[in-house]
């Protein structure tokens, strides 16, 4: 009887270690949504899992891919959730207009976080926040 216990035990210890996986996007907001150039927005992610098991989370404006400057966010080491933020002010030649902001996570093997919702994104499969300048 032990010996069935034992080994039903460690099928599910490594059963579970092969589907921890990655981490996953539990949610993503900014704040506030809508802001004035000038005014201080903030990025907040939070993920699964622990910091450690994410390398970088980056955010790309998708309609600028290439003219806005790409956001990286920090860990919040205050916590012990895996959570990421970056703060940024809105900048002076900022056209008003909504803007998707994607985020881009990489685990700690160098592969990209994709959420289900977001894979076939050629930006950001890992998740996306709008923005809107008035």
């Amino acid at each position: 009887m032990k010996k069935i216990v034992l080994i039903s035990v460690m099928v599910l210890l490594v059963a579970g270690m092969a589907f921890a996986g990655q981490p996953k996007l539990v949610k993503a907001t900014i704040n506030p949504e809508k802001a004035s150039i000038g005014e201080k927005v903030t990025i907040t992610t939070e993920f699964t899992g622990k910091a450690s098991d994410i390398q970088s989370i980056t955010v790309t404006v998708r309609e600028y891919p290439y003219d806005a400057p790409e956001i990286i966010l920090e860990n919040d080491v205050a916590t012990d959730k895996n959570i990421w933020t970056a703060s940024m002010k809105i900048p002076q030649d900022a056209p008003n207009e909504a803007f998707n902001l994607d985020i881009k996570a990489i685990d700690k093997n160098g592969k990209e976080i994709v959420t289900k919702e977001y894979e076939k994104n050629y930006w950001g499969k890992t998740g996306s926040v709008k923005l809107t300048v008035e």
